[in-house]
Parts: structure tokens; C-alpha cells; sequence
């Protein structure tokens, strides 16, 4: 049960992750995600959104790199879990200037940052487990 609360998060973030990648790269799918109709950037916004989806499928690789050993790389965890807090703090941002579609991006940080945090707390107890063997 433990390896299974290491690893969820993981694959968790690999997924969302995969998922905002296609959304950032494909604004149809942006849309669709955040209940904008007819989304359509300008070449402008859809040269950041590109970057965006690069990086995001880029995080989804070291989240995938990282689950091969869990113990050993669980620092990509934490890392991950800082970078969640941030999207939520902007979330939130968003959400106390009345863009009331982003509660669910609200909701979906906290559940990553808390899975992550556990995954990383865990994986270190586990470690030092490992070590007293």
C-alpha cells in the first residue's frame, strides 16, 4: 500500500501532465479545458502556448524517468509539488479576480500538491528504512 501512495502521484502528474501538454498545444483541447468557446489565440499566445506544451511534455518525461526509482529521485517529487503550489497560488489569483472557471484548477493543485507531498514524505521514510536494513 505504500509503494502504491509513492507511485500514484507520479502517474498522476504524468497524466495531467500529458494532458496540458495537449492543451497547450492544441487550443481546441485548451478550450474545451477551460470552457472557453471558440478559443483562438493569435500567433502570439500560441508561440507561449507552444512552449508551455513543450515544457509540460518535457515534465511528463522526467515524472516518467523519475518512477523508474522512486527512492532515489523522489527529489523530482518535491520539485514538482513546488511548481504545483505556484499554479495554485496563480489559480487562486484567478479565482479572487472572478474568473470563477478556474475553481477546478484550484481543486486539481491541491489534490497534486497533496499526493506529492506524501509521495516525497513516505519515499523518505522508506529510504531511511532502507538505510537502518
Amino acid at each position: 500500500m505504500k509503494l502504491w501512495l509513492i507511485k500514484f502521484p507520479y502517474w498522476l502528474g504524468i497524466a495531467v501532465d500529458a494532458l496540458w501538454a495537449a492543451a497547450l498545444l492544441f487550443p481546441p483541447v485548451f478550450g474545451a479545458l477551460m470552457g472557453v468557446d471558440d478559443f483562438s489565440p493569435d500567433w502570439q499566445m500560441q508561440s507561449i502556448m507552444t512552449i508551455g506544451g513543450v515544457l509540460m511534455a518535457g515534465w511528463a518525461v522526467l515524472l516518467l524517468w523519475a518512477v523508474q526509482r522512486l527512492i532515489e529521485r523522489r527529489f523530482i517529487i518535491l520539485l514538482t509539488a513546488i511548481v504545483v503550489a505556484a499554479l495554485f497560488l496563480l489559480a487562486l489569483s484567478n479565482v479572487l479576480n472572478g474568473n470563477s472557471n478556474e475553481y477546478w484548477v484550484l481543486i486539481k493543485c491541491l489534490v497534486l500538491f497533496v499526493t506529492m507531498i506524501t509521495s516525497y514524505s513516505l519515499s523518505g521514510r522508506m529510504d531511511r528504512t532502507m538505510v537502518d536494513v
